[in-house]
């Protein structure tokens, strides 16, 4: 009996660690690795973007402006989720998305100042999934299409198929 009670706690204590990490620290700590791809001076230009957030990093989400002769913005509910869905109705590059996902702005004594961050500019669409529901925490980014630019820092622009970050790991193809 006492060896059926001990894998149970086992087993919950193994669920606990897949799900919300529990204690402040360990919550700030899971956060800050999930951000942390995010935090370079990284530009992408892309066809499409989908990004899927728990609410916790929401503040580092940045939203696209809205043009309504050249976008359309709608919301839609699921199961746990909410989507919201930008579309270029044009497709035209200066009617592009810019999304930023890094650190939140801070307002300072020079004004409103952006910490590091991944800056997307999407000529299609870009989709923003918030999860609602009990889960792990969430920050990943898909860009991907047609067109897809990738420039790290200074470096000179690649091409690539997909830029992802899930999970808190980058990957390009």
């Amino acid at each position: 009996m006492r060896a059926a009670v001990t894998l149970i706690g086992v087993a919950v204590l193994g669920a606990a660690c897949a799900g919300t990490p529990a204690t402040p620290e360990q919550r700030r700590l899971a956060e800050q690795r999930l951000l942390g791809p995010f935090l370079r001076d990284t530009q992408v230009v892309a066809n499409e973007l989908v990004i899927e957030i728990t609410r916790n990093f929401h503040g580092n989400v940045g939203q696209p402006a809205v043009d309504q002769t050249a976008h359309e913005f709608r919301k839609e509910r699921g199961d746990g989720y909410v989507d919201t869905i930008w579309t270029n109705k044009l497709g035209e590059l200066r009617s592009a998305f810019v999304v930023t996902i890094g650190e939140a702005a801070q307002f300072t004594e020079k004004g409103l100042q952006q910490g590091q961050q991944t800056r997307f500019k999407v000529l299609n669409q870009v989709r923003l999934r918030v999860y609602e529901d009990a889960r792990a925490l969430t920050l990943n980014a898909r860009a991907s299409g047609p067109i897809l630019l990738v420039q790290e820092a200074s470096a000179k622009p690649s091409e690539v198929a997909v830029f992802e970050i899930a999970d808190g790991v980058m990957r390009k193809q």
